[in-house]
């Protein structure tokens, strides 16, 4: 490179290259540290596909508690009608053996929101510990 004696003060016609160095020297070491990281693979074990059931079949018989609340307020649990004021004592008498203190919901679509709400309280003061909600 040519020094000048400041003589010239037009400007001047040679590149500075050293920031240009630096830039690449980083993107060098940018690459270096991260294309190894890249092509690190975990192999990973996806269980197979589990055949689709169909929407017909019932359900695979259990002992779990499903309440339903119809459109018109009428309470069941496991298809059997409960009027509304026998609905704690037939919890209570449901839950009296079980370690599992649970009750699934599963409200109609057109059911009344504080029905469904007030049969929820009534199973937890029966002393249902968890509460279900199931959806389509």
């Amino acid at each position: 490179m040519a020094f000048s004696a400041g003589g010239n003060k037009g400007p001047r016609s040679d590149i500075n290259v050293t920031p240009l160095i630096d830039v690449v020297l980083v993107l060098l070491i940018v690459f270096m540290v991260m294309v190894p990281k890249l092509l690190n693979q975990t192999q990973i074990d996806v269980p197979p596909k589990a055949p689709p059931t169909s929407m017909n079949e019932p359900p695979p018989s259990s002992d779990q508690l499903v309440a339903t609340v119809a459109e018109d307020g009428r309470v069941a649990i496991n298809g059997e009608a409960i009027p509304i004021d026998g609905l704690a004592d037939k919890v209570r008498t449901l839950l009296q053996n079980r370690a599992k203190k649970i009750i699934f919901f599963n409200p109609d679509d057109a059911a009344p929101y504080g029905d469904v709400v007030k049969a929820m309280d009534i199973c937890r003061g029966a002393g249902v510990k968890t509460l279900g909600i199931m959806t389509k």
